[in-house]
């Protein structure tokens, strides 16, 4: 008998827990979540025109309410190595098209794409089952700053007309305000451990460039650009999961 009441009283303790996660869960939890992700992006807009696709790899801090809205942060760091505008060291080469070193022969450099976005956004999470309230789609909106330039590797450091103060005189750097927005799906698993976002992101740029002028066409640059970028991002998440209030109004730790 004194078995058959412990069985007894330990189904039921299960069954009122089971209960009490359930109505917490249809509220969904706190989360604070640490991201990292990875973005193929195509350019758009004036960017088409100086450099070809490229990638973003990125970090940020996102908080997710009971109420399932969303709060975050992140920063990017573009690379690729497709630029399009190659004639901006013509002054540089000889009469064969060869930019020559301290020794009198072909320099070894590359060049590529290089770039940096920082952006605060806000969103809203819509769960689309009732058993898991904190995964669903995703949609985020925000503003920030962005810069992108032509970047010059010397690899020897040998190129007296490309040393490092030199070089900023051809990089085109650009930089301004920007806008950004992310549709996608966000996936808290239930035992913790699979925890990711894919979807599609979008930024709209308008910069400038802030050298004073093009050393190849001793001209200033004026040009006022528009930035655009495409792109799909999957990313990687480290969940924190805070205090929560029940539909008790009761605290519980997840």
């Amino acid at each position: 008998m004194y078995k058959v009441l412990l069985t007894f009283l330990l189904l039921l303790s299960i069954q009122v827990s089971a209960q009490k996660t359930e109505r917490s869960q249809r509220l969904g939890d706190n989360i604070f979540n640490f991201q990292f992700h990875y973005t193929y992006v195509l350019p758009e807009g004036d960017l088409t025109e100086r450099f070809g696709n490229f990638h973003n790899l990125g970090f940020g801090i996102l908080y997710k309410s009971h109420k399932k809205w969303i709060l975050a942060a992140d920063a990017s760091y573009q690379f690729g190595s497709d630029v399009k505008d190659l004639n901006f060291l013509y002054n540089l080469t000889n009469s064969t098209g060869v930019v020559m070193n301290n020794s009198g022969v072909a320099a070894n450099y590359s060049i590529g794409m290089r770039g940096f976005s920082v952006f605060g956004k806000v969103g809203y999470l819509f769960p689309l089952t009732a058993r898991n309230p904190n995964s669903g789609i995703i949609v985020l909106a925000g503003a920030g700053i962005y810069y992108h330039k032509i970047n010059i590797a010397t690899t020897n450091n040998d190129i007296p007309t490309l040393t490092e103060d030199l070089k900023k005189g051809y990089d085109r750097l650009s930089m301004g305000p920007a806008l950004t927005q992310f549709v996608g799906y966000s996936y808290h698993s239930p035992n913790r451990f699979y925890n990711f976002f894919i979807g599609f992101d979008f930024m709209q740029a308008f910069t400038q460039s802030v050298r004073e002028y093009n050393y190849e066409t001793q001209l200033p640059d004026t040009e006022k650009r528009t930035d655009i970028t495409v792109g799909g991002r999957i990313g990687w998440m480290i969940p924190i999961y805070l205090r929560t209030k029940n539909k008790d109004n009761e605290y519980e730790y997840r």
